[in-house]
């Protein structure tokens, strides 16, 4: 069992979301933008407590849209999980008997899921914040009757517990005998009667002998025992000094991680290595954890759910690209935040989620394999449906239409023509009209197998970007840094990812990328035919023509050679090649010359790109198109 979908309405900067969630789920933005909320909606919704001893919420988890508003007014906190199986019939038997009175059937999939809401709102009568919970049906209609049952909430619990590691993962904690984890694996070692015998005597013989050892121990038992005697008033006390566990539990709960990094090394206590190595072994604790006592404490069927933040704190760069596969084969369903761009390069596409906050409260975009709106069923829709090769899908139940890739002109013209006179027809039209527009935003899997293969190498850097700048090739790359930096505005200073975008790919699937996750972006081509078949590209994607014409940028001379020696630039990169080993970079052609720094385009773009540091004449002399790009990221938008 593991959550598939989760919506959530006014909780803390959440003002309305609704993820999808896969296998693991992995949160990426900047600090304070609504990660770790969404980690503990799941946490709230989720813990056993929650509905018994307090509420889960507190006034401050209820999200307001200004300092003046008050919580009391609002509509209240609502946290919706849907549990579902990925094919019909995985849940195994059992799980569906324990769970009968909440397990519904998805009438257009026929495969098996749970939703709950977990809500609190203030009450008048109570003078609190009330909690309150319902199961829903396919339509998101509460359950009523035996499904409605307190009983029923304890058992689903116990089918999907959640654990959660914070980011400050302290070992100290985490390896005690009162942690969550390590303390349960403790408590829960089985020791034979004959064995614990065997070992008490040890321990008893032991300490007698480390007692003898030196007269001084047994003098100070002697004078401890006083206290006894004080005590004891009319009965004669005594102390026992005891230099070892006194019971077997005892010497248990001293248990301890020891370990090495190379056969050579010293075995040192887990407590005395680096914070990384502490920070992994608490990720691992987890893993041992389910394997070893899930099933004794929860149900033989539990999937446990982990909410884990920041893996890769403490670790190096390439420990954190690897610690994904280790994170992704751990047991359960797992939802993660990260800052790592390292951590991030491994992670597919379509399980990152990218959450900013912003006017509106906390936002995530993804890349969703299909697209869902809210519409009523009329017969007309279903010949659209039939006749879209599977594209198209409805779900009557939920009335949800669901479109699988980008919704073409003719279906959508099908689907407006289905409701041409049902009474709310202006209200539908508008809802298509926007679920056409989302579908835009698709991106097939054979174009983020291409950024798979092309694009590992920037992915981390550019998702965590807050603006991308996309050219052509390498040279543009050296060269835009600086230049940028010349005309003071720092790329990096101000969150920009200058992306080389035929070296990772294609321009095109860079800017379809950014339009599906809400990036701003801006891009310089040649002017030559390449260039304007990019500029093509982009209109047939879709991109709106005085879109395209806003931010994308041409040379006008062609290449950028070209255009630099067209904009005076051709005795620097005469001295450049000649500084580079082309000695008679002074006296050759310019059509030789042009083709000399095409043929050394590195070389000469890292030399022009270090004169550019610190230079503004030169600057202002470079490529207008460039100029104008860079000046148009500030307050890109």
């Amino acid at each position: 069992m593991r959550i598939t979908r989760l919506r959530i309405e006014n909780f803390r900067s959440i003002r309305q979301l609704d993820i999808e969630l896969s296998d693991t789920t992995v949160f990426i933005g900047p600090n304070n933008a609504g990660k770790t909320a969404i980690l503990d909606a799941v946490r709230i919704a989720l813990t056993r407590r929650w509905g018994q001893r307090g509420t889960g919420f507190t006034e401050y988890d209820v999200h307001l849209q200004s300092e003046t508003d008050d919580p009391k007014t609002s509509p209240g906190v609502a946290i919706e999980l849907r549990a579902e199986e990925t094919v019909a019939g995985e849940w195994p038997d059992a799980l569906q008997q324990d769970l009968d009175e909440i397990v519904q059937t998805d009438p257009a999939t026929g495969r098996s899921f749970i939703s709950l809401r977990a809500s609190c709102a203030w009450s008048d009568a109570e003078g609190c914040f009330q909690p309150s919970w319902a199961f829903l049906n396919a339509a998101r209609a509460p359950l009523v009757g035996q499904s409605a049952r307190r009983m029923n909430l304890e058992r689903f619990w116990q089918y999907l517990p959640v654990f959660y590691l914070g980011a400050l993962r302290d070992a100290d904690d985490e390896f005690s005998p009162r942690s969550q984890f390590w303390g349960r694996l403790l408590k829960a070692m089985e020791i034979p009667p004959e064995l614990e015998s065997r070992v008490q005597r040890v321990l008893d013989l032991l300490n007698r002998k480390l007692l003898q050892a030196d007269p001084r121990l047994g003098q100070i038992a002697n004078t401890l025992s006083g206290a006894t005697r004080v005590a004891a008033r009319d009965r004669d006390g005594s102390v026992d000094l005891r230099l070892v566990p006194l019971k077997s539990w005892d010497l248990l709960s001293k248990a301890e991680i020891i370990l090495r990094n190379e056969p050579d090394w010293p075995w040192l206590p887990l407590q005395r290595h680096g914070q990384g190595m502490q920070s992994l072994s608490v990720i691992f604790l987890f893993q041992a954890f389910v394997e070893h006592l899930l099933a004794d404490l929860y149900e033989a069927d539990s999937t446990p759910l982990l909410a884990l933040e920041e893996p890769e704190t403490h670790l190096h760069p390439q420990a954190a690209r690897t610690l994904w596969v280790h994170v992704n084969n751990l047991p359960g369903q797992k939802l993660i935040t990260t800052h790592s761009p390292y951590f991030v390069q491994h992670v597919p596409f379509r399980d990152l989620r990218l959450v900013r906050l912003t006017e509106n409260g906390t936002e995530v975009r993804w890349l969703p394999p299909s697209f869902s709106a809210q519409v009523p069923h009329v017969a007309g829709l279903d010949h659209v449906v039939a006749g879209s090769g599977g594209v198209i899908a409805y779900d009557r139940a939920a009335q949800t239409l669901t479109v699988r890739g980008r919704l073409e002109e003719a279906p959508y013209r099908g689907l407006l023509a289905s409701f041409g006179t049902h009474p709310e027809r202006a209200v539908i039209h508008g809802v298509l009209r926007e679920l056409r527009d989302r579908s835009q935003l698709f991106i097939s899997d054979e174009e983020l197998r291409q950024l798979e293969t092309f694009a590992r190498r920037i992915r981390g850097e550019i998702f965590f970007a807050r603006r991308w700048m996309i050219v052509e090739g390498q040279g543009e790359y050296l060269i835009v840094h600086s230049l940028a930096r010349s005309l003071g505005y720092d790329l990096d200073e101000h969150g920009v990812a200058l992306i080389d975008a035929v070296n990772n790919g294609n321009p095109t699937l860079f800017a379809a990328l950014a339009r599906a996750l809400g990036i701003p972006w801006t891009a310089v081509f040649d002017g030559d035919a390449a260039g304007q078949r990019y500029v093509n590209a982009l209109a047939a994607r879709g991109f709106d023509p005085a879109f395209i014409a806003q931010r994308c940028r041409t040379h006008a001379a062609g290449h950028l050679e070209d255009q630099l020696l067209a904009d005076g630039l051709e005795p620097e990169l005469r001295t450049i090649l000649q500084d580079l080993g082309q000695n008679d970079a002074d006296t050759i052609d310019r059509t030789t010359l042009r083709k000399r720094l095409a043929d050394n385009k590195i070389p000469y773009a890292a030399a022009l790109a270090a004169r550019l540091n610190g230079d503004g004449a030169l600057s202002q002399r470079m490529p207008q198109a460039l100029r104008d790009a860079i000046s148009s990221l500030r307050g890109l938008t």
